[in-house]
């Protein structure tokens, strides 16, 4: 009975804290970024971790499968690990999801358990589309054909004829400028989100 009280009282004494961060201070994302999660604690406890997705789905990032969930005081684990072969891709739609770590001295908590043993520390992601980026075009002579490859997907599309301003999601792009009895012009471009870039181009 003595020593059950000494470790309420140090319990008591000393709380059990968690943090849980990620690797962007403002937690802003767009769709096909990867996401990296963080999270330590004060002292040796068991830890879940959970995302909560939202349509309202739930899924546990911590810990793997046949894991107990025990994390050691003062050292910080990171998700996916850094030996991981694999990556956390954020996806749309724009929104906010929730990543959620319950921890417990006693046991591996589940999400929403409760108690003066439990310790829950919470972060909200946000989810954005990036801003478009415009790509003007201007050629010599006028009136050539413009088409724009997509790098990352190969997708090709002819967009019109110069000169024109093009509305692109940020990326990298080859663009091919065509007109009959001229070289056909080639030149790689890579937008940022909210990039106007203006291209003059001579046959």
């Amino acid at each position: 009975m003595l020593s059950i009280l000494i470790l309420a009282l140090i319990a008591a004494g000393n709380p059990l804290q968690v943090s849980l961060w990620v690797d962007r201070d403002d937690a802003i994302y767009h769709p096909g970024e990867n996401l990296t999660i963080y999270f330590a604690a004060n002292e040796g406890c068991y830890l879940a971790l959970y995302n909560v997705e939202q349509g309202g789905g739930v899924s546990q990032l911590f810990p793997p499968e046949d894991d107990d969930g025990w994390i050691r005081g003062g050292q910080t684990y990171q998700l996916p690990p850094e030996y991981a072969e694999y990556d956390y891709a954020v996806s749309g739609p724009e929104g906010v999801e929730t990543i959620i770590a319950v921890a417990s001295r006693s046991r591996l908590p589940q999400l929403h358990d409760e108690g003066p043993d439990i310790v829950t520390e919470v972060i909200d992601i946000q989810i954005k589309e990036p801003e478009p980026a415009e790509l003007i075009i201007v050629s010599a002579p006028r009136n050539c054909r413009i088409y724009i490859t997509e790098v990352e997907s190969g997708a090709k599309e002819y967009v019109g004829d110069t000169p024109r301003t093009i509305g692109l999601k940020p990326g990298e792009y080859l663009v091919e400028i065509k007109k009959a009895g001229y070289r056909t012009l080639r030149r790689t471009v890579s937008l940022q989100p909210g990039e106007k870039r203006k291209v003059h181009v001579r046959l």
